[in-house]
């Protein structure tokens, strides 16, 4: 299992950064096989969405597109809040912003065994 970062997304991502560099998201894309494309992002609250309903009514709205979640410097509160029975199997992107405004992209799929966890995958772009 694999990501693949498009060049729009990327691009979004980093201008996310440089406006306000602590930031939750949606990612939007397709599965193909065994790869993640994420074709755009869309930036939401801190924790991703209120509720279980907000969640579906956002997926309802994009399609079904939503394909998992980004957090630039994440706190393990925020990443614990996506662990969840309703993200299994979803890519998570984990954001930390360089010195140089350069990102550090961590990809992770949410998995379950006996517990939720992030489990890493390969990042494309």
């Amino acid at each position: 299992m694999d990501a693949y970062l498009s060049k729009e997304a990327s691009s979004s991502l980093e201008a996310l950064n440089i406006v306000r560099g602590d930031q939750d998201g949606l990612l939007l894309g397709h599965l193909r096989g065994h790869r993640f494309f994420v074709e755009q992002i869309f930036p939401t609250q801190k924790g991703f969405f209120s509720s279980q309903k907000q969640y579906l009514s956002l997926n309802q709205h994009f399609c079904d597109r939503v394909i998992g979640f980004f957090s630039f410097n994440p706190d393990e509160r925020r990443a614990k809040k996506i662990l969840a029975p309703l993200t299994q199997g979803k890519l998570y992107l984990s954001i930390h912003s360089q010195d140089d405004d350069t990102l550090d992209i961590r990809s992770f799929r949410i998995d379950y065994k006996d517990r939720f966890y992030l489990s890493p995958i390969r990042l494309k772009s």
